[in-house]
């Protein structure tokens, strides 16, 4: 009788310690790039200090005036902000993501737009890449990831 006691102690004590997952992101980068081959990329840098960077290249506006002319852009997040990047980059689960989606030797993607997200913590490196034609449906939290991070990227980068 005590061994099954124990055996449930145990097996409950496991089960509780695996179901959580998603520990609180600590000392961490994240960055985010979203372009188009030779017509536009634009990069975010969020580090753990709170301060970002966002620079933006218009690759086909450069090529035709014959000048390069980054938009550039650094600053601190405000407390609700880090949050919501925390949040998200938490509730998405990046690193159970595979690291490419939308990627085939068959498919044309000249003018696609490609997304690149990396979560930097503890030294573990996890990049996720993907083509915006993809058909893959994504959880709610990674899309808000994406949704959040250009809604914060177009609000802070002027030109």
């Amino acid at each position: 009788m005590l061994k099954y006691k124990l055996l449930t102690v145990f097996l409950v004590v496991l089960l509780i310690t695996g179901c959580k997952n998603n520990t609180e992101l600590k000392d961490f980068t994240y960055k985010y790039s979203m372009e188009s081959a030779g017509n536009f990329k634009v990069e975010f840098e969020m580090n753990p200090d709170s301060t970002y960077k966002i620079v933006q290249n218009n690759y086909f506006f450069d090529r035709f005036e014959g000048e390069s002319r980054p938009v550039k852009n650094e600053g601190v997040l405000t407390k609700p902000e880090f949050e919501e990047f925390s949040r998200l980059l938490q509730k998405s689960n990046l690193h159970k993501m595979k690291d490419s989606y939308g990627f085939s030797d068959d498919e044309g993607s000249d003018n696609s737009i490609l997304y690149i997200v990396e979560l930097i913590e503890n030294g573990q490196s996890k990049f996720v890449s993907v083509n915006a034609g993809t058909q893959q449906n994504f959880s709610k939290e990674f899309t808000e990831l994406i949704q959040f991070t250009n809604e914060f990227v177009n609000a802070n980068l002027t030109e």
